[in-house]
């Protein structure tokens, strides 16, 4: 009874390579890119050189001159010392917010306030001294003047209606 015959087993066809999705698209993708930077590199051109004097003097630039100052850093120590005033220009606002040019104004306070950071002096003894300087009202703990002009962080919310 026994057949030593083996059996015929159905062969199977070996699975279809996949290729995964991710990797046909990054290929992709790069392609684009590497052409894409091809192109690029053959069209750019580089700025003229100015054209030189004829005088042998030197070349000028025509136009205005832009000329901007940017506002003055506090460093972290003044920073939070800054907090504890408001500006005197008549806006009213944090003297860490506010970025107005008057005399007297942000820029001259905090210029005070950074001198008064790097001589490591205390909150109390730089209250005291913005103070002196610049009058009560700069401190935040007394009330605030009458707002002279708009402020420079935006304008108040409207009031409720009831």
């Amino acid at each position: 009874m026994s057949e030593d015959t083996p059996q015929e087993q159905p062969q199977s066809e070996a699975p279809a390579r996949t290729v995964p999705v991710a990797a046909l698209a990054g290929a992709v993708v790069l392609i684009g890119l590497v052409g894409f930077a091809l192109y690029r590199r053959g069209t750019t051109t580089s700025p003229a050189p100015p054209p030189p004097a004829s005088d042998g003097a030197a070349a000028t630039e025509q136009g205005t001159p832009i000329v901007a100052t940017s506002p003055f850093r506090l460093s972290p120590e003044a920073a939070i010392l800054a907090e504890r005033y408001r500006c005197i220009c008549g806006c009213n606002d944090n003297l860490s917010v506010c970025t107005c040019k008057n005399p007297n104004g942000s820029e001259d306070m905090k210029r005070h306030l950074q001198g008064l950071a790097n001589e490591g002096k205390t909150p109390d003894e730089a209250d005291a001294a913005m103070e002196a300087k610049f009058g009560a009202a700069c401190l935040l703990k007394n009330p605030a003047p009458p707002q002279t002009l708009p402020s420079h962080a935006g304008n108040p919310p409207p009031p409720a209606k009831h």
